[in-house]
């Protein structure tokens, strides 16, 4: 009768503890005796549920305030309006002749007299070559010391060579300190793109992805008002860029977590289930006591011992060889890595020197600079919202094709020549200019979307910084090699812009895609070995053996 009472009321307190968690997505009778997937662990403690909701709106933040950086440079290293010689003013330089004072708006090239011979373009160069760098050297970083250290010194680096290059009047410290930042900023980019695929589950993977795209394009219908504001250029990087930057990243310090599929990856199974047990609780869950499908060997060990044997070889075994030997080389040793990674690499490379030749070629329109930046923008953010109902809706391999067609026969409209009689003014020929930059913008940001979460899912855990290390290096290439285009392009032909050449481009990569793999409503691998066991038939342990002995033996908890 006692006990009865007594268990009467030990379940009316559970219910009542249990009214401050919410519904799980599946219950146990015993966590601690049960083993879960990755997969499983993450919906029990709540996909997109109140955790990943404030690691996404802090990743906006950081990513609204790089924008900054990155989408406004070409406010950064403008021209000026007008140059002067014995008082006479006219809008283009005679780089050959003597400049007495130069009137617009201050700038790095007004400052340091960058408005010659394409010197203006060499420091955002430096800064793309910086990001190329950092692309290949913070993935092998993250593999090493997880991706929260790594992303948490990436944004550390780029926020404080940006503060300190506010204060600088020396030319040469300043190309350092573009090359410094842009290392450091990419391979935080670099970093973002892997946790954000590591920290969750689909759904969150997708809006989190689109929501770091939007932010980014609104950046440049924000940016325009600050530089109305502060109208210098140390203004804006200290207070519009290094010092915010600088901020978020002590408020990361205390928010983010490490990769649950990292930490599973270098078999850190316990801190493994610290990260899930804080985000469950954060997500008002139940407290994560689940054992991961991983640790089933290492379980097992106990429960069974096989005496007198030739070999075994466990799933385990397999994954730790795995995990201790995966490296940049696994990418190329490997004839599917491999095929993956040279596509992949080709596409990459379209996205970032189409979307910044872009933004390098808004003066070839005719209309204000500013102007069209914020049309491009306006663009940008309409699409990148909608970029997550394709990543919804349709399969990765589909949504690429279509953007990729879209490009082009966006492209060919490019190719029609501007009269010399519409300097100055808008004509209709440079009407279809704007209207092929428009589509492609529009099609560039799906794109950029939805390459983003395919390649993280098409790399299993233990090389997916690798695979998007090396995306990101040859991307960068791309972002080098776009000023430089559009510079030498426009003091050739004057008005033409770096888009005619992303049809040839894009019509490269709609080839490749047929080679790609589709990733859509597939399960993420997390060992190079579970790929392998995923498609075939593998036993645990070799069918040939024999065995003298097998004991049972207890469990011991």
């Amino acid at each position: 009768m006692i006990n009865s009472i007594k268990n009467q009321f030990k379940q009316q307190l559970e219910l009542l503890q249990d009214k401050k968690y919410k519904k799980p997505a599946f219950e146990a009778y015993n966590m601690k005796r049960a083993f879960v997937t990755l997969d499983q662990a993450f919906e029990y403690v709540g996909d997109n549920s109140k955790y990943q909701q404030r690691i996404t709106l802090l990743l906006c933040i950081q990513f609204l305030f790089y924008s900054f950086f990155v989408m406004g440079m070409p406010y950064l290293l403008q021209n000026p309006s007008k140059y002067c010689t014995d008082g006479i003013c006219i809008e283009y330089p005679n780089c050959n002749n003597r400049i007495d004072s130069l009137i617009g708006f201050d700038s790095i090239a007004k400052e340091f007299g960058l408005f010659c011979n394409g010197r203006k373009a060499f420091i955002a160069a430096l800064f793309f070559v910086g990001q190329m760098f950092g692309g290949f050297t913070f993935p092998i970083l993250a593999n090493i010391f997880g991706r929260r250290k790594i992303l948490l010194f990436g944004m550390s680096l780029g926020s404080i060579s940006i503060l300190v290059g506010s204060l600088c009047h020396n030319l040469l410290s300043l190309y350092a300190l573009f090359f410094i930042a842009g290392f450091g900023l990419s391979g935080y980019e670099t970093v973002v793109y892997v946790y954000i695929t590591e920290i969750s589950a689909l759904r969150f993977r997708s809006i989190a992805s689109s929501l770091l795209i939007v932010i980014w394009s609104s950046s440049m219908l924000i940016y325009p008002f600050i530089v109305d504001i502060l109208q210098s250029w140390r203004l804006l990087m200290m207070w519009s860029i290094g010092v915010p930057l600088l901020i978020t990243v002590v408020l990361d310090y205390f928010y983010f977590v490490e990769s649950p599929r990292w930490l599973i990856s270098k078999q850190q199974y316990d801190e493994c289930r610290r990260v899930f047990r804080f985000m469950s609780i954060f997500n008002k869950r139940r407290p994560f006591e689940f054992n991961f499908m991983e640790e089933l060997d290492k379980f097992n060990s106990r429960c069974v011992k096989v005496a007198s044997m030739k070999k075994v070889e466990t799933q385990i075994k397999l994954t730790q060889q795995s995990n201790q030997n995966a490296g940049y080389w696994e990418l190329f040793k490997r004839s599917k890595l491999l095929i993956q990674t040279l596509i992949l690499v080709q596409m990459w490379f379209l996205r970032y020197f189409t979307y910044y030749g872009l933004q390098f070629s808004v003066s070839t329109f005719g209309i204000s600079m500013t102007t069209t930046l914020r049309m491009l923008a306006l663009v940008e953010l309409m699409t990148g919202m909608s970029s997550l109902y394709f990543k919804l809706k349709y399969p990765r391999i589909v949504s690429l094709q279509f953007c990729l067609l879209t490009m082009i026969l966006s492209a060919t409209l490019s190719y029609i020549d501007i009269p010399s009689e519409c300097q100055g003014s808008l004509c209709w020929q440079q009407i279809l200019h704007l209207l092929s930059a428009i589509l492609i913008k529009a099609s560039i940001t799906i794109y950029n979307s939805m390459l983003n979460t395919y390649t993280g899912e098409a790399y299993v855990t233990t090389v997916r910084s690798y695979g998007y290390g090396v995306c990101m290096t040859f991307g960068q290439l791309g972002s080098t090699f776009a000023p430089l285009y559009v510079s030498y392009v426009q003091e050739i032909y004057q008005q033409a812009s770096a888009i005619t050449i992303v049809g040839l481009l894009a019509l490269i990569a709609l080839g490749l895609t047929w080679f790609l793999q589709e990733t859509y409503k597939k399960d993420m691998y997390d060992n190079l070995t579970d790929e392998v066991m995923a498609t075939q038939t593998l036993p645990l342990i070799n069918q040939d053996m024999q065995f003298d002995e097998i004991e049972l033996q207890q469990l011991s908890r």
